[in-house]
């Protein structure tokens, strides 16, 4: 993986001065973009189960996590994943919601670090803002690792980190420009896994980008109600098996 790293970085270089080719495409896409609001609705969920285990979760991220794309937050990924989590597994499941649009890794690691609730397990999904704000790999790395050690010393005792989103396949971005955020949002996610593989409490979800119609939010950027429910059946298996190893 480091040869791939290194040659994607090398790549990146040679094509940046292009990005100032697609200022003026970028500029339009972030002005006619729609913007849709965060979800509404408790950001703390239960679910009851009769047996006396409780898994307390807590869910950190950018939009997708604060539910843009959706009304309530009881459509968006965070319910979902809880909800197929407890229909394999005999457990209370507390879920904390702390999602914020627009937000980087370096931005999240306050949140992380201003916590103080007790965490079982911590999902974090982050990458689209580092991509479209050109967070350099350096900073990616290290912010990565800061929030590992946050939740380490809080105690958690497994971390799970999504995919970085495919952002070539994103429907809202015109081409170039999704090939040129693709190429990066590719870097950080290539980046992400390297790290998972140092870390054995920490677990890299990969997922397929659906982007067929009806699971996208009508800004063509966010998942749908449909989106995120579909999301979820594909990354909780892998969440599941991990839990399972500890019961």
């Amino acid at each position: 993986m480091l040869p791939l790293r290194i040659a994607l970085q090398i790549s990146w270089y040679a094509l940046f001065p292009v990005f100032l080719l697609l200022l003026p495409q970028a500029i339009y896409v972030k002005k006619t973009t729609l913007r849709l609001p965060e979800a509404s609705g408790s950001s703390l969920l239960h679910f009851a189960h009769a047996s006396e285990n409780t898994l307390r979760v807590i869910h950190f991220g950018e939009s997708t996590v604060a539910g843009v794309g959706i009304d309530e937050l009881n459509q968006g990924l965070s319910f979902h994943i809880c909800q197929q989590v407890q229909s394999q597994l005999p457990v209370n499941i507390e879920c904390e919601i702390l999602g914020e649009n627009g937000i980087r890794i370096h931005e999240l690691n306050a949140t992380i670090a201003k916590h103080t609730g007790v965490m079982d397990i911590a999902i974090i999904t982050m990458g689209v803002n580092d991509t479209t704000k050109l967070t350099s790999i350096k900073k990616w790395r290290k912010s990565l690792q800061t929030s590992i050690a946050h939740l380490q010393h809080k105690g958690v005792a497994h971390i799970f980190f999504m995919q970085v989103p495919p952002m070539a396949q994103f429907p809202a971005l015109p081409a170039p420009l999704k090939y040129f955020l693709g190429l990066r949002a590719y870097q950080l996610d290539l980046e992400l896994q390297a790290l998972m593989n140092k870390n054995k409490c920490c677990h890299y979800v990969g997922s397929k980008l659906l982007v067929e119609r009806h699971f996208m939010a009508k800004d063509g950027y966010h998942p749908s109600a449909q989106g995120y429910a579909a999301w979820a059946e594909q990354i909780s298996p892998l969440i599941i098996g991990v839990l399972k190893g500890d019961l």
